[in-house]
């Protein structure tokens, strides 16, 4: 199942069969120094990671290529963390996530769904939708970035995208900060003190509506 426009606006999380509840985060989810903006980039960048971006040939699927990997097992496994209501852990021995309804108190985790080879692909792109990001339109600047596996990652996915489009597509102007502060300052009702609360689709909605109207909402 995929989200429809109700579901992509709404501050609930998704349902996502055999797996678990994505959630389509808030700014101030992604401004979390436990997270940090450029980490939220680092976890966009994974999402729109292929085999090809990575350097390897096409015949391996990029769960092929996770599986084979223990670095992007780790990444990968604090992405789905970040964006899953559960708690996500990485099954060695069967080579895949399994995900698990959060802990209380002294209660062991409970299994709720896992993550493979088969939904994968369909995932990524759920979550990619609640974030209001398409493949084909998102460029991260890698540039940001300070954590060096990060940094090789993101820059395989930039130069693989230059190189099919021919240039670099990033827009500085477009980047989630400038952004904020674009519409915290043109609209008569959001500013810096609630924007935070937005989701992150509803913020790129209002953002929309902002351009639409400029001069005053």
């Amino acid at each position: 199942m995929k989200p429809d426009y109700s579901d992509l606006i709404s501050p609930f999380p998704f349902y996502a069969e055999h797996i678990g509840h994505v959630k389509s985060p808030t700014l101030k989810d992604i401004w979390n120094p436990k997270t940090t903006w450029q980490g939220y980039q680092i976890y966009l960048g994974l999402l729109l990671l292929t085999p090809q971006d990575y350097g390897c040939e096409e015949n391996i699927s990029m769960f092929d290529l996770i599986c084979s990997d223990l670095r992007l097992q780790k990444s990968y496994t604090a992405m789905f963390d970040f964006f899953l209501e559960e708690t996500v852990l990485w099954d060695k021995s069967n080579h895949l996530f399994f995900t698990y309804a959060k802990a209380e108190e002294n209660n062991p985790m409970i299994p709720v769904g896992m993550i493979d080879g088969e939904n994968f692909s369909g995932l990524c792109d759920i979550i990619l939708q609640r974030c209001g990001v398409e493949r084909r339109d998102y460029d991260v600047d890698a540039s940001k970035i300070k954590n060096k596996r990060a940094m090789e990652i993101l820059n395989k996915i930039r130069r693989g995208r230059q190189a099919a489009s021919g240039k670099s597509s990033h827009n500085k102007g477009m980047e989630l900060p400038n952004l904020v502060t674009a519409v915290a300052v043109q609209s008569n009702s959001i500013n810096f003190t609630n924007i935070w609360d937005l989701t992150i689709y509803q913020f790129y909605e209002q953002f929309k509506k902002t351009e639409t109207h400029k001069g005053g909402i």
